[in-house]
């Protein structure tokens, strides 16, 4: 008797959750599981329709990657990378997943990104990269991600600037030093005819000066 007694509360288990894997997602598209933060329900999509992978529920929704990394739903994202989603989609705005990882400040997301496979050189609508973008923002351990993930410093914007010109105009000392350590030119001219020395002037961004008047 004292064997059934041990055996039942394993069986309910069992049946518990082969019920839960047959009854399916909780939530009705991967698009709702993603703005909950729900990965098990992702997960299960995913297992019920491998094309969830890479299409939104719902008809011209963003593909699923696109939405965690926009969400800051880094652990969905990591699991979406992993299942094999296309790293480099790319919006209306012509922004991939790298960039919007460096929108959300994510280095662990971009550095995912780009061991996917992510391109690190795409420019957007705007005609900035990635590491234009993170330049720009100051974000030091973004760009430090990007860089060891194969990005060319040396690719410029549509206007002819490299990321250390967007760094001149609001970055910090350390993102300034970080892009002349990898080689970059300050004495670019951008189309605007401006080196980034002229706009660390033009903002008085005093720190940038100081490293680009070394």
């Amino acid at each position: 008797m004292k064997l059934f007694t041990n055996i039942l509360p394993a069986l309910w288990l069992v049946v518990t959750s082969a019920s839960a894997v047959a009854a399916g997602p909780v939530y009705p598209t991967i698009d709702e599981s993603i703005a909950k933060g729900d990965l098990a329900d992702v997960r299960l999509h995913v297992a019920a329709d491998p094309k969830s992978l890479n299409q939104g529920g719902r008809a011209n929704s963003r593909p699923p990657l696109e939405q965690a990394v926009m969400r800051n739903k880094a652990e969905i994202a990591l699991y979406l990378l992993e299942a094999g989603a296309d790293p480099n989609t790319a919006n209306a705005s012509l922004r991939t997943p790298l960039h919007l990882a460096v929108d959300r400040n994510n280095p662990a997301v971009a550095a995912a990104l780009l061991k996917a496979g992510a391109k690190p050189n795409v420019r957007d609508k705007d005609g900035w990269t990635p590491l234009h973008h993170a330049a720009a923002k100051n974000q030091l351990e973004t760009a430090k991600a990007i860089l060891a993930g194969g990005a060319d410093p040396m690719t410029l914007s549509e206007l002819g600037g490299t990321p250390l010109h967007e760094a001149a105009a609001s970055g910090g000392a350390e993102i300034v030093r970080l892009f002349l350590d990898h080689k970059v030119d300050p004495k670019v001219v951008s189309k605007q005819g401006v080196t980034a020395l002229d706009i660390a002037k033009q903002y008085k961004n005093q720190p940038a000066i100081d490293e680009l008047s070394k």
